[in-house]
């Protein structure tokens, strides 16, 4: 695995894939699937960036033609013709970020490559080209991610890559910049057992209590309010044959964890910053308490694992996420605080805010 690498960093992390790619020589490549390693993969995208429709553009706008380019770990070099589309909301707008969240889209040719099945993969790029904070907001979002994957099997996983972006058009140039995949929500489905549900008047009583309210609390921990169970506002619902709901959070750049400088909470909840913890979850029948803060209390020592593995955090940033991931212990690990900030805080169920 090769990336297309510019200066100091972009030679190192050249040579940390090709290490990577003596170390998996021998494995089948068309057997690992995207999401199966942890590596991570480097690319190259090429694409006209004024092509790119951003917010407020004609309906219709046609998506962008691109090339995705990545060397495999036999040294094989895939071109992947892909089209590409800006998503999202506010950092959609051109005004708020250079580059927005993108959806790459691939046609035929990827049978043999680690994109083999895949039909379309959201990809959360940085948002400003400078600082160099923005790419440190994408690999705590990452990280995120990678907590609730510790936590429970019935959530997207990820995989960072190193992106390098070509602008094709009128002025050429390359940004290099982290950015992370996220599995689509079909092969979220298909782990899961279910389908995916897309709805806006979601019944908690058709899902399991405990899962519904771990997802809540994961919320509380990484200090996100941008969210919503009932509308499914960055949360997808996934229904198994006999009815049964799974919820998914995703999407979490607005969290205290993330800490981005554009980030704010909802004008409507009683907090000023984003760092600043609200419980928003509900208040189950038959809830057991306990057994909820104690799966959490399970995983601190591997949480924290995560955090010190955590590839390309500075080291600012790293003791940042140690810190407000440690507060969150501290809450959950104190009777008094955990009734107070937690269990006083659920709301109704009829609460349909």
């Amino acid at each position: 695995m090769v990336g297309w690498g510019y200066g100091a960093r972009g030679r190192l992390f050249r040579a940390l894939g090709t290490l990577f790619a003596l170390l998996v020589l021998a494995a089948p490549l068309a057997a690992q699937g995207l999401f199966d390693d942890g590596e991570p993969l480097a690319i190259k995208l090429s694409f006209d960036f004024a092509a790119l429709c951003r917010e407020g553009s004609d309906v219709g706008c046609p998506d962008a033609s691109a090339t995705l380019r990545y060397v495999d770990s036999a040294g094989a070099d895939h071109a992947l013709p892909v089209w590409i589309r800006a998503r999202g909301r506010w950092r959609n707008v051109a005004a708020n970020c250079s580059m927005p969240p993108l959806s790459v889209i691939f046609g035929d040719g990827t049978e043999g490559t680690i994109f083999a099945g895949q039909a379309m993969l959201p990809l959360t790029t940085h948002c400003k080209e400078h600082p160099a904070a923005q790419e440190q907001y994408v690999l705590k979002e990452l990280l995120a991610y990678h907590i609730y994957n510790e936590l429970t099997d019935k959530s997207m996983r990820v995989r960072l890559a190193r992106v390098a972006y070509e602008n094709t058009g009128r002025r050429p140039r390359v940004v290099e910049r982290y950015a992370f995949f996220t599995e689509h929500f079909d092969s979220v489905a298909e782990r899961t057992g279910g389908a995916f549900w897309p709805t806006e008047t979601f019944d908690p009583r058709t899902a399991d209590a405990g899962e519904l309210a771990m997802l809540d609390l994961f919320e509380f921990m990484i200090g996100n309010t941008d969210w919503s169970l009932l509308r499914g506002h960055n949360v997808a619902h996934f229904r198994a044959a006999d009815g049964a709901v799974v919820a998914v959070p995703y999407d979490f750049d607005f969290s205290g964890i993330v800490n981005a400088s554009y980030a704010l909470p909802p004008p409507t909840l009683r907090i000023r910053r984003v760092t600043q913890r609200l419980y928003r979850g509900f208040c189950y029948p038959g809830l057991d308490w306990a057994a909820l803060f104690q799966r959490f209390e399970a995983k601190q020592e591997s949480i924290g694992a995560l955090i010190e593995q955590s590839p390309a955090l500075d080291v600012e940033q790293r003791s940042e996420v140690r810190g407000y991931v440690a507060s969150f212990y501290d809450i959950i690990g104190s009777e008094e605080r955990r009734q107070d900030e937690v269990v006083d805080q659920c709301r109704p169920l009829a609460d349909r805010s």
